[in-house]
């Protein structure tokens, strides 16, 4: 029961809250924070944890203080009903669950009668964007639990690849979630929310850079303490980083950079800061204090333009790339969603998405809400009355702004084969999660897309 009060007992933090969290990771309890009162409780040692009620909102917040704690025993009820059908701690109130439960046990509890018993009554959740961190229709990767250990590693710098709606997000953050919860002080940067006229200058980008590590951190230095123009950016920054970050901090400290492809339209900027986080990563193993840093990289692809290989982050550290469900995924997803179908529809419907995440997640969302006929949605799904209308829409028009794409693209629409592109066009193709490679070939990534272009380019009377 989180409050002031509870926050500034030393007691309270320092034995009932220390040994509720050791057992908690151990796995012999679960920890559900309940917000009683407004607190600034982000930097407790619970904050990895998902609070209640939803969102973390106090109770005495609640125009409805009933709805509010019936909120909470939703919560609680959740965590029993999992921990009775043998899934370990509830999503809703651990994040620790990968690092708890093996990705291969999640795949493993398609145990007939456990979906109705455990998944079926949940109400459907949106299928779009980062999967939340307490959602019962995430499935962890394969690997993902070695993932998840690699953060701990002095130093560890990881590189999380896919194209778009892959999933690297909801990767990146389950590792953010898991460094918190030992302990690692985390700071995620959107490069997607960046001005470009920062972006266009490296001064500019690097001063930015360093501004939203230390007020993140809760660091306030002037620049003016730590930035000397006789020095370079990249010796002004990591003067930051070593004297003002990680010296006077006893914790790790994780730097997440989501849609990291977004400086590759900057090559000087790229190469520089690339550098500097190769460097970075290289002097972790005989410098004590960088040691402390570990970094994680997002991104939809590799830069296509040349590179010293000495000075790209892209072929150290480890690399994790995701692209279509691994086996047993969307099995999974299939009996967390509550559906009934048969093997030759399952296969049918994984051939026509080609095992994409994100379409695999949004068929299933309106196959569970709709209860509809499964013919009819598969007739339905290449067009934009389907479920997959937006994003489809989404993606033609993303295509047609770019004139040269858009006719590279309808090449590898109409061909049976794979084609060779220019490799800017097959970068930005692939980016989008549009096509996957073949040697040095691309080819439509499922057919899904393929029925949906070739409709909308190869007749100008359907109005696409």
């Amino acid at each position: 029961m989180v409050s002031p009060d509870f926050l500034a007992s030393e007691y309270c933090n320092d034995i009932e809250l220390k040994l509720a969290m050791d057992r908690h990771r151990k796995g012999e309890a679960i920890v559900i924070p309940i917000i009683l009162k407004p607190v600034d409780w982000k930097w407790a040692p619970f904050a990895a944890l998902q609070a209640c009620p939803t969102n973390g909102k106090a109770v005495t917040k609640w125009s409805n203080r009933d709805e509010a704690f019936t909120n909470v025993l939703e919560a609680i009820r959740l965590a029993a009903q999992r921990v009775e059908a043998g899934l370990g701690p509830t999503p809703a109130s651990s994040q620790l669950v990968p690092a708890l439960t093996p990705p291969e046990s999640v795949a493993a509890t398609s145990v007939s009668g456990l979906a109705e018993r455990s998944w079926s009554s949940l109400p459907p959740e949106p299928p779009e964007g980062t999967v939340p961190l307490d959602s019962p229709f995430y499935v962890p990767w394969p690997s993902e639990a070695r993932w998840l250990a690699e953060i701990e590693k002095p130093g560890a710098l990881i590189r999380i690849k896919s194209p778009n709606n892959m999933g690297k997000s909801s990767l990146m953050a389950r590792v953010l979630a898991h460094a918190k919860a030992r302990g690692q002080r985390c700071v995620e940067l959107n490069l997607d929310e960046l001005n470009r006229n920062i972006l266009e200058d490296l001064t500019k980008f690097m001063q930015w850079f360093c501004a939203s590590l230390g007020r993140k951190l809760g660091v306030q230095v002037k620049r003016e303490d730590y930035w000397d123009e006789t020095f370079g950016a990249n010796d002004n920054s990591t003067e930051f980083v070593e004297q003002y970050l990680l010296k006077s901090c006893e914790q790790p400290i994780v730097v997440a950079i989501d849609n990291f492809h977004r400086i590759f339209e900057f090559p000087e900027i790229a190469t520089d800061f690339c550098g500097l986080l190769r460097g970075w990563h290289e002097r972790s193993r005989t410098n004590s204090q960088l040691a402390k840093l570990r970094l994680i990289v997002v991104y939809s692809q590799e830069p296509y333009f040349s590179q010293d290989i000495n000075q790209s982050p892209f072929n150290v550290g480890l690399p994790i790339e995701l692209d279509a469900f691994a086996a047993g995924q969307p099995q999974a997803l299939i009996e967390r969603y509550g559906l009934d179908l048969s093997q030759e529809q399952r296969q049918r419907l994984f051939d026509l998405l080609g095992g994409h995440p994100l379409l695999v997640r949004l068929g299933l969302d309106r196959l569970a809400r709709e209860d509809g006929d499964f013919e009819a949605f598969l007739q339905q799904a290449p067009t934009e009355a389907g479920c997959f209308g937006e994003h489809l829409r989404h993606l033609r028009q993303l295509v047609e702004q770019q004139p040269a794409l858009k006719e590279a693209f309808s090449r590898v629409m109409s061909a049976p084969e794979p084609v060779r592109l220019r490799p800017e066009d097959a970068f930005k193709l692939d980016s989008l999660g549009l096509v996957v490679p073949v040697d040095n070939e691309v080819k439509p990534r499922c057919p899904l897309y393929r029925q949906y272009f070739q409709d909308c380019w190869g007749e100008a009377n359907h109005g696409c």
